[in-house]
């Protein structure tokens, strides 16, 4: 298994791991709501909660659609981190045949092969961790929508189109399974042109999002299936359509 490969498995685990542990610990505090010092945190998901229930406003109060319409619009405004990952995945695919090249050239001495991928990413542009920055973005963005929902009764207690609640996980398994789905697909894309090493987490990572989307809130799910099928017409659009165009 690559490095990166393993990198992005261990920020997927990680990023679960703490979700689950944070997510005990918060709801063991929601009954009895503490004032506590207000923070950055604070300031972020009050700020989304409050966003969400104007949005819900224009969709007659279904924070299902409310979700939807907000998901779509943080996708939009953190397209243009989403993009340059993608060129900058891009440009280190381009790179491997010069990799695989120092790496039988320095195939006994791990240090100095190190040092010379760095200089060629170095002199390309490229970050070898730029790929990863939208992992962790939406990490962040899933802490703040389950605090959000947690902290807000309206949305506790509000159901997607009068069925699904949203409060609560989704023993229908619609979501969860929608939500593996997508993301399989998203990361087909993603990995068109990766080594067949690498596309393990291809299969790994969708079973992670099921078992998250069983585990926490039905909102929470909803959420990242919008943002999985955003990202696939933006990968397709962006990337694949273009690469097929000038083959």
């Amino acid at each position: 298994m690559g490095l990166r490969t393993s990198k992005l498995i261990g920020i997927a685990f990680g990023a679960v791991m703490f979700l689950g542990s944070s997510a005990s610990a918060f709801a063991a505090t929601t009954t009895a709501k503490v004032p506590a010092s207000p923070s950055i945190w604070d300031d972020a998901v009050n700020s989304l909660a409050h966003f969400i229930n104007w949005v819900a406003q224009f969709t007659l109060h279904d924070y299902g659609l409310a979700l939807i319409v907000v998901t779509i619009l943080i996708r939009l405004v953190t397209m243009p981190l989403v993009i340059r990952s993608l060129r900058n995945t891009k440009r280190m695919q381009a790179l491997q045949p010069r990799l695989q090249e120092l790496k039988k050239k320095y195939a006994g001495d791990s240090k100095k092969f190190q040092e010379e991928t760095m200089n060629v990413y170095k002199s390309e542009g490229v970050n070898p961790v730029a790929g990863c920055m939208p992992m962790l973005l939406q990490m962040v963005i899933l802490w703040v929508l389950y605090r959000a929902i947690y902290t807000d009764q309206a949305m506790l207690s509000s159901k997607f189109l009068g069925l699904l609640p949203l409060g609560v996980p989704d023993h229908t398994y619609i979501l969860p399974v929608l939500a593996a789905v997508t993301s399989y697909l998203q990361t087909r894309l993603t990995m068109v042109q990766m080594e067949s090493s690498q596309k393990m987490i291809m299969y790994i990572f969708p079973v992670m999002i099921f078992f998250m989307g069983l585990k926490f809130d039905a909102g929470l799910a909803l959420y990242w299936v919008v943002s999985n099928v955003f990202t696939i017409f933006q990968t397709y659009f962006t990337r694949v359509k273009p690469t097929k165009q000038g083959a």
